[in-house]
């Protein structure tokens, strides 16, 4: 490390406040407004059993729907994150569901939980308050929530971990 006693000097004379300082004075909310993340327990692509299609943005912000699309590796708009909370997310959005479909939506802000099991044995991903799992339509390509049957190809879903090029 070199010499940095004028930059001391500096911090001296402008009587500059120490980082905890900033941390309990301007930022005293920062981790109530953006808790830690727990732990990602899949990153990756999202894969249905039935198509090997991949679940995918489709390039569109959110809010808005969210569709499946032909498997690429690269990650970007079909790099799905799990974390051990229940969030599913894409990037710094977050997946939830509704009466029109699966959707790419902002998340609440200060939280980091969601409504999402992923169930390793069945592979099924089932919405914990609507007690129903994402299922691709077999003509349409649609996602949708319908109640969980674990023997249906078009509801099981494979992570696949992928490295992103970034």
């Amino acid at each position: 490390m070199g010499d940095i006693s004028q930059q001391l000097a500096l911090k001296e004379r402008m009587q500059c406040k120490s980082f905890q300082w900033f941390v309990d004075n301007v930022a005293y909310d920062l981790l109530r407004k953006y808790p830690e993340l727990p732990p990602n327990l899949h990153w990756g692509e999202f894969r249905n059993a039935a198509t090997s299609l991949c679940l995918d943005t489709m390039g569109h912000p959110a809010p808005n729907l969210m569709g499946v699309s032909q498997c690429h590796g690269f990650g970007n708009n079909q790099l799905v994150r799990l974390n051990s909370a229940g969030q599913l997310g894409v990037g710094e959005r977050c997946v939830d569901a509704d009466a029109q479909g699966i959707k790419l939506i902002f998340c609440r802000l200060g939280t980091v939980d969601g409504p999402w099991i992923y169930d390793e044995d069945t592979h099924v991903l089932k919405h914990k308050r609507f007690n129903k799992c994402v299922s691709l339509h077999p003509s349409s390509n649609q996602l949708q929530l319908l109640p969980c049957d674990p023997i249906n190809n078009y509801q099981k879903w494979t992570f696949k971990q992928i490295t992103p090029n970034w």
